[in-house]
């Protein structure tokens, strides 16, 4: 819990900051293992279970793929924390990884109140709140979903939001990522 606590902290300070840059994101590519996913998704697990919720996840990446670590956590944690967020008491959040091709696919169902079709044109744009009295309650500043837009569109990918059926939300991420280039023989 207490490292989770960090990363809330440092992603809160990291928006802020990314908030007031005109310049945009740029990832810096590394290593990133199967298991860093495997690890991130306990944490969520534990911070649903403490918030009354239930978390569940897929993770369908099995081997290691290069992308930018910090800003792939910091998305990742906007789109668990807005459905924690936006998911009532003894709800169910939902996420999911996978590799298809060159891209890495993140999915993130809720069965909140979902959002109306006027307010999904908006939900990406800075300071931006769906639910006003809502986010007065449990914290916000608009800017989460805003950030995930920059930092996807950092990564040449895009940004989806749907309905959930019967209730609630779907984020559907698609993110390039780098692939390990094939060295040419000399002969």
């Amino acid at each position: 819990s207490l490292d989770e606590v960090r990363n809330m902290k440092m992603l809160t300070t990291n928006l802020l900051n990314l908030a007031r840059r005109d310049d945009g994101i740029k990832p810096e590519i590394g290593d990133v293992e199967p298991n860093f996913f495997n690890t991130t998704f306990t944490n969520y697990e534990m911070v649903a279970a403490e918030n009354g919720k239930t978390f569940r996840f897929d993770n369908r990446i099995h081997r290691m793929i290069k992308t930018d670590k910090t800003l792939l956590k910091q998305l990742m944690t906007i789109l668990f924390d807005n459905a924690l967020k936006y998911t009532d008491e003894d709800g169910e959040i939902q996420f999911e990884v996978q590799l298809k091709d060159r891209n890495l696919l993140l999915r993130v169902l809720d069965n909140g109140p979902g959002i109306r079709d006027e307010d999904k044109k908006r939900i990406f744009d800075r300071f931006y709140r769906v639910d006003k009295a809502r986010t007065r309650q449990k914290g916000g500043f608009g800017l989460g979903l805003s950030l995930a837009k920059q930092i996807v569109e950092a990564f040449k990918g895009t940004i989806q939001v749907k309905d959930n059926k019967p209730k609630g939300t779907i984020f559907e991420v698609k993110l390039s990522i780098k692939t390990e280039s094939r060295k040419k023989n000399r002969s």
